[in-house]
């Protein structure tokens, strides 16, 4: 590790409060995401598979490149080009991006390979913070979440657990997880409609960030490396539902 335990535990203070301010009125968004009325329609299939052709996405996880293949999540058929990609449904699969951070934590907690307890009580906070983001989303998505972790990034995010070979490499892979769900939000940012579900996605972006800029200080990664630090904040690393279906 390159930073004391007592940096690293201050770090995470810090995360938890940014954390809880974000999650204070949370509550209040949903509430008014679900009286809000609805005035506008989601993006088409064909509009924001331009966009993913444009943009080249791909997620990194551990040493794994993944293309991104589309941007319609798995409840539009896959021959409907002009499904709308609606707010519930980018709620339901953030909400499975947020359950596969949950187990991708408890897997490292369970391999043995992180030995520093402040790293390991790092990953607790982290993962609580997780569990907490995944209600909140399943909330927002008018009963379309499913309550299960994205089964393709879960898969991703096991096979590098399984090869990472000391605490380093398992806190790269976490990194590597927490700077793809920073992403997606951002993705969600300029596909959501509704006021109220920006506001929501809005508030939980931050702490993804904040969870990335610690870990990637627990591995002495220098303020310029792009992986957690970018001149400003892109679309490149987001975990996209076509990508990543809930099933």
């Amino acid at each position: 590790m390159e930073i004391t335990e007592n940096t690293l535990r201050a770090l995470v203070r810090e995360a938890d409060e940014q954390h809880r301010d974000g999650m204070a009125t949370i509550a209040d968004d949903i509430s008014e995401l679900h009286h809000a009325s609805r005035t506008t329609i989601g993006r088409s299939r064909r509009e924001l598979v331009r966009t993913a052709a444009l943009a080249g996405a791909v997620v990194t996880i551990g040493g794994a490149v993944l293309p991104i293949g589309g941007l319609v999540p798995a409840v539009a058929q896959e021959n409907d080009e002009e499904k709308e990609l609606d707010d519930p449904a980018i709620a339901a699969f953030a909400e499975s991006v947020e359950l596969a951070a949950v187990e991708a934590y408890k897997a490292a907690a369970a391999s043995g390979k992180v030995t520093t307890k402040a790293v390991s009580d790092a990953a607790g906070v982290f993962l609580s913070h997780h569990q907490e983001h995944a209600v909140a989303f399943a909330s927002a998505s008018g009963g379309k979440a499913t309550g299960k972790a994205n089964p393709k990034l879960l898969k991703s995010l096991a096979d590098a657990l399984s090869k990472a070979g000391d605490e380093n490499a398992v806190v790269k892979i976490a990194l590597d997880a927490e700077n793809a769900a920073a992403a997606t939000y951002l993705f969600a940012l300029g596909a959501l409609k509704s006021e109220d579900a920006l506001k929501l996605t809005a508030s939980i972006l931050p702490i993804e960030s904040a969870h990335a800029v610690t870990l990637a200080q627990v591995l002495g990664l220098p303020p310029t490396d792009r992986l957690y630090l970018p001149p400003f904040e892109t679309q490149e690393a987001a975990l996209l539902p076509d990508t990543f279906p809930l099933g």
